[in-house]
């Protein structure tokens, strides 16, 4: 991957991304719209790109050099919210790691890339977008809302935590909305799963309030205008189709939930997966293809489950043979 930041593929997007960073590091304030030339809004203009924007503007670095380091930032959040996510899920060594791997080959026979889906292919070809970047913060989301949720750490700092995560929330709704919508399902997943208290009910409520105040205050476009956009179904038609040659190796993973749901039917996991697959489903039945976006939040606990209980079954495995 490393290599692949340093090529830096020009593919899909990727010179959208460039502008967006161009425009901001001649204006912060008034930067314009990215796509055309008019003064208008735009949702390119994220808490992530207004970042690199800044990096490009104090250190006159080419909009490349920029998105190599954005690339490099986003996958180091990646891998480390992979492990720390695995590590809440299992105290096995192996777990981390297989995880890891799970996430970026569990995936079928047939190439797939799309932003926002951690395969491989797709992270190869998106590795300086917005997405990548989300999607590690949403990894650190759902790993620091559990340990909060299970009372780590304690005292002072734990009762900032769980408002702390509803901006962590807003920024990932603001960089990447597809992503953000998987980072919600496993956020409402992991609750379930930790059975929370009353207490911890009220302190996610604020959090979700301070999330929402700085979705509603973000400068440079209007989130909530958002939800009423249209047009997006048509291009995501295709999430829809080829999906055994495309995800038939996560079935290993979906083996792995049903042995979790047979141990803990709210399992966080299984509650993520089921989330993740209802959207999906209708968006399929009703026509709403751009809810093929969160399929992620199906795909991510299958692969997820299936290394988890593969560092389980190791572990005594060995344990059998000494």
């Amino acid at each position: 991957m490393l290599l692949v930041i340093v090529r830096l593929p020009w593919v899909g997007d990727l010179g959208m991304h460039a502008a967006t960073v161009e425009r901001l590091r001649h204006g912060l304030v008034h930067p314009g719209n990215p796509l055309v030339d008019a003064d208008t809004p735009s949702p390119y203009y994220s808490p992530w790109t207004v970042f690199l924007g800044v990096v490009a503007r104090l250190t006159g670095a080419s909009v490349w050099v920029v998105l190599r380091l954005g690339a490099l930032i986003g996958l180091t959040l990646l891998v480390t919210g992979v492990w720390r996510y695995a590590r809440t899920l299992s105290d096995r060594r192996a777990a981390p790691p297989l995880a890891l791997l799970c996430a970026l080959l569990l995936w079928g026979t047939q190439a797939f890339s799309w932003s926002g889906f951690l395969g491989l292919n797709s992270l190869a070809l998106t590795v300086a977008y917005p997405s990548v970047f989300a999607l590690g913060a949403a990894f650190h989301l759902w790993a620091l809302l559990t340990r909060a949720l299970r009372g780590e750490p304690a005292g002072p700092v734990g009762w900032a935590v769980l408002p702390g995560l509803g901006v962590l929330w807003a920024v990932i709704l603001l960089s990447h909305q597809f992503t953000g919508v998987v980072a919600t399902l496993g956020v409402l997943a992991t609750v379930v799963g930790a059975r929370a208290g009353r207490r911890s009910l009220l302190r996610l409520g604020a959090g979700a309030v301070l999330g929402v105040v700085v979705l509603a205050v973000w400068p440079y476009y209007d989130f909530f205008a958002l939800l009423g956009a249209g047009g997006l179904d048509e291009i995501h038609r295709p999430l829809y189709q080829h999906l055994f040659v495309r995800f038939c190796l996560v079935l290993v993973g979906v083996a792995a939930l049903a042995v979790r749901a047979r141990r803990d039917r709210r399992d966080p996991l299984v509650v993520f997966f089921l989330l993740g697959a209802v959207v999906f489903a209708a968006g399929g039945l009703t026509g709403h293809y751009s809810w093929g976006r969160a399929l992620p939040a199906a795909l991510i606990p299958a692969q997820t489950a299936a290394a988890v209980e593969a560092a389980g079954a190791a572990r005594g495995a060995r344990r059998n043979v000494s």
